[in-house]
C-alpha cells in the first residue's frame, strides 16, 4: 500500500510539471508524463529509495544435498 500512495504522489508531481509545459496535444501531453513517471519512478525502485514487492506466496526452496555420513572404521581387533 505504501508503494501505491508513493507511486500516486510521483504521477501528481510529475503530471504537474507536465502541465507547466503546456502541450496542446493531450496525447503528447499524456505520452511525455509517462514517459516521465516511467524514468523516475524506475531510478527510485533500481536506487533502492522503493521496494515493490509483487508476490506474497512463499518461495519454494531447493533442498540442499548433504555428503552422506562417513561409516566409521571397525576398531582393531588384538588376539
Amino acid at each position: 500500500m505504501q508503494g501505491l500512495l508513493i507511486a500516486a504522489v510521483i504521477v501528481f508531481i510529475l503530471n504537474a510539471a507536465g502541465s507547466f509545459i503546456e502541450f496542446n496535444n493531450r496525447f503528447v501531453n499524456a505520452l511525455v508524463d509517462t514517459v516521465l513517471f516511467a524514468v523516475v519512478f524506475g531510478l527510485l525502485i533500481h536506487f533502492g529509495y522503493l521496494q515493490m514487492h509483487f508476490s506474497s506466496a512463499p518461495k519454494a526452496t531447493v533442498p540442499v544435498a548433504t555428503a552422506p555420513a562417513p561409516t566409521p572404521t571397525p576398531a582393531p581387533t588384538t588376539p
